[in-house]
């Protein structure tokens, strides 16, 4: 009689760092090339952040250095406010660590990129990464950090006083990449992050063979964005009982006013009638299926306004306009806005500009360009939802000759981007977001076509002008020989009354 093998398998957990270690391909670092290009990009955003936070016009130069073996070390610097010494371990040493995680827009999402970068710098050439930053008040200190994959904690390797001249923050990774083949990458990303951030200054130098300056096309800073309360849209069960915990003790009512935006003393007091709830239930009391009925609840009442904008910061016709047609040569750009609006109670707010120039390609189609939080976005574009609204657009009725030269820069903010992957490339389909941006497509398409129209009215009648003086000019010239006149009088008052007359009928 044969026996049976019984297989029992192992469970065992592991870190977030562990994690993403395996799979780095998911934050946007697959291979050398996009190693190099997702380290200057997280490097830089971070810059960013801290610049706008406190208000400050950003400057940040970019040094990257190189050797035939391959080795690439990336310094980025800023005058932003520094880091709080207490927190560069952490900030920089932990994966899923970070002050990204508010309701309010950032470029950052995870907590995650910069220290992908350590990680995959210390994977690739054993080098600690370097933070040398100074707050307010300090002279500047000198981090050189490890990451613990297996417990996901940083390794403090070294810790000095070192002076810096002025607050801000400098980084330094170490890994190996391709910077042949991601150099023009880089360079792309600093020059549309001036279309998405142009009141921001880069300085990008590479084996001082590159020099290059971008940006500074606006001195007005964006408004702060504020942190805001969740939508009610957006009340699950678990952030429900997050916020329960906070709360246990008030009552429904207050618990509702008190928690999410857009429920005032009014708002509450009406939907608790319609869905039929006690206003005065103590929330820390609720059971678990009252849980569920309210969230339900929540996110089906049609009653609720859309969510406040204060938390979005999108560039502003002004701006977007003004950085477009500064980089590029643009002969004609046309703006639009669609929002706020909101998905699954996230607020958003989609806005674009059309531009026509030599310096675009010329397609059937627009050239997209695309912007998420305003963060250019390079690759995975055939995966992207806006790609797809662009391809099922119908151009040609928007008076768009084959092969015109157009490009299409979109920009979508929101507090939280529904990006496919952690390496925030291509935006997933949610069709809220598609419905704004295919009308937003539409919108410009109008706009487009209107000024083509009047360009080719103006055009017929600039030829019917020139026929009809050369006409009055021969007239003129066989009236004043039938007369035997001397001088032939001018017709190009007749001309231009006569299309004066045209114009106004």
């Amino acid at each position: 009689m044969s026996r049976q093998k019984t297989t029992i398998a192992s469970f065992e957990s592991i870190s977030p760092a562990e994690f993403f270690y395996r799979n780095r391909q998911m934050a946007g670092f697959g291979n050398p090339t996009q190693a190099v290009y997702s380290t200057v990009r997280e490097l830089v955003e971070n810059s960013l952040d801290s610049c706008e936070d406190a208000q400050i016009p950003p400057f940040v130069g970019i040094e990257i250095l190189s050797d035939m073996a391959d080795t690439v070390t990336i310094s980025v610097s800023d005058n932003g406010t520094g880091v709080p010494s207490e927190q560069v371990p952490d900030a920089f040493g932990r994966v899923l660590y970070g002050s990204k995680y508010s309701n309010r827009q950032k470029r950052g999402t995870f907590g995650l990129g910069v220290t992908m970068a350590v990680l995959y710098g210390q994977i690739t050439t054993d080098s600690p990464m370097s933070v040398h930053s100074r707050t307010q008040g300090a002279d500047g200190l000198l981090y050189r950090l490890l990451v613990d994959v297996v417990n996901n904690r940083p390794i403090v390797v070294e810790k000095k006083p070192q002076p810096r001249s002025e607050e801000g923050t400098t980084v330094t990774v170490t890994l190996k990449g391709d910077l042949k083949r991601s150099q023009d990458r880089i360079i792309d990303y600093l020059r549309f992050s001036t279309i998405s951030t142009p009141h921001a200054k880069f300085h990008l130098n590479i084996d001082d063979k590159v020099d290059l300056n971008f940006g500074g096309f606006s001195k007005t800073l964006p408004i702060p964005v504020r942190t805001s309360h969740p939508h009610p849209r957006a009340a699950d069960v678990e952030l429900l009982r997050r916020l329960i915990q906070q709360n246990c003790e008030k009552t429904l009512h207050d618990f509702l006013c008190d928690s999410f935006q857009k429920i005032g003393t009014r708002t509450a007091t009406k939907f608790l009638r319609f869905m039929n709830l006690n206003p005065s239930q103590i929330v820390g009391e609720l059971k678990r299926e009252e849980l569920a009925r309210l969230g339900t609840s929540l996110r089906s009442y049609d009653g609720f306004e859309n969510p406040d904008s204060k938390c979005l910061s999108p560039i502003g016709k002004d701006d977007f306009l003004h950085s477009v047609t500064s980089l590029l040569n643009a002969s004609m750009a046309y703006y639009s806005i669609r929002g706020p609006s909101e998905w699954q109670g996230n607020p958003f707010v989609i806005e674009a500009v059309l531009a026509t120039g030599d310096d675009f390609p010329r397609s059937d189609i627009p050239t997209l360009y695309r912007f998420a939080n305003r963060v250019p976005l390079l690759y995975d574009s055939s995966d992207d939802m806006l790609v797809r609204v662009l391809k099922r657009t119908r151009w040609a009725r928007y008076n768009m000759q084959t092969a015109a030269p157009v490009g299409l820069f979109v920009h979508v903010c929101s507090t939280k981007i529904p990006f496919k992957a952690a390496g925030k490339q291509s935006i997933a389909s949610i069709p809220e977001i598609e419905n704004d941006a295919h009308h937003l497509f539409m919108e410009l398409g109008r706009k487009f076509s209107k000024t083509i129209a009047k360009s080719q009215r103006s055009a017929r009648d600039a030829k019917k002008m020139r026929e009809f003086a050369k006409a009055f000019r021969q007239i003129a010239r066989f009236s004043t020989a039938l007369a035997d006149h001397e001088n032939i009088p001018s017709t190009e008052n007749l001309v231009r009354k006569l299309f004066e007359v045209d114009s106004d009928a």
